[in-house]
C-alpha cells in the first residue's frame, strides 16, 4: 500500500510540475506589418496592418491590435548612434511594442520600460547592449502616472506625464561604460540614473 501512495504521490508531484506555468519562454506572436502614412524626409509614422504581440516571461499579453500607429518616438534619439534609427535592427519588434504602450499608457511605465528590455533581448540584441538601451528608455524616455477617481458616471482613470531625472549625455555615457564593465542589475541601473553623480 506504502508503494502504491509513493507512486500516486510522484505521479501527481509530476503533473503538477508539468502543470506549473507561472513562468514561460517569452515570444512574438504575429509579424509586423506596417504601411507607411508619409512619405516625406524623416517622417516614422506607420500603422499597423496586422495585429502584433509580445508575451512576457510571466505570460502577460503585450498586445499591439490593427490600426496602431506608431514612430518610434520612445527610443531616445541619444541611442540611434548606438543602435541604428528606428525599425532598424535587432531591437525593431520590441520598439514597435514598447511605442504603442508608452503612447496609450495602458501599463506603467516602469513596466512598458522593463518589458522593452525583455523583447529587445527576445529579438536578438545581446544582453550588455539591452541593458544600455534600457537605461537610455529608463532615463529618457517618457514617465507617467495613473490616478482613479469616482465620479458621477463611476470610476475614471486620468493619466499624466511625469518628470524624469535630468541625466546629461555625459552621465548617459558614464552608466553605459559601467553596464558593459560590470553586467549590473537593472535595480543597480536604475539607483545609479535616479541617483546621478555630479
Amino acid at each position: 500500500m506504502k508503494k502504491l501512495r509513493f507512486i500516486a504521490y510522484c505521479f501527481i508531484s509530476m503533473v503538477l510540475v508539468a502543470m506549473d506555468t507561472s513562468a514561460v519562454e517569452p515570444r512574438f506572436e504575429g509579424h509586423v506589418v506596417v504601411e507607411w502614412l508619409q512619405h516625406d524626409g524623416d517622417d516614422r509614422l506607420v500603422r499597423l496592418v496586422e495585429p502584433f504581440a509580445f508575451v512576457d516571461k510571466q505570460k502577460k499579453v503585450w498586445s499591439v491590435p490593427k490600426g496602431a500607429v506608431v514612430d518610434g518616438a520612445s527610443i531616445p534619439r541619444v541611442l540611434w548612434t548606438l543602435v541604428g534609427p528606428p525599425f532598424v535592427g535587432d531591437y525593431r519588434y520590441a520598439s514597435v511594442v514598447h511605442d504603442y504602450y508608452c503612447d496609450t499608457k495602458s501599463e506603467s511605465w516602469r513596466a512598458t520600460h522593463r518589458m522593452f528590455l525583455e523583447a529587445s533581448l527576445l529579438g536578438g540584441v545581446e544582453s550588455e547592449k539591452a541593458k544600455v538601451m534600457y537605461a537610455a528608455v529608463y532615463a529618457r524616455g517618457p514617465r507617467w502616472e495613473s490616478v482613479t477617481t469616482i465620479g458621477l458616471e463611476g470610476p475614471e482613470t486620468l493619466t499624466y506625464e511625469v518628470d524624469v531625472p535630468i541625466i546629461s549625455d555625459k552621465q548617459l555615457d558614464e552608466i553605459s561604460n559601467y553596464i558593459y564593465e560590470n553586467d549590473p542589475s537593472l535595480e543597480e541601473i536604475e539607483s545609479r540614473i535616479d541617483n546621478p553623480r555630479p
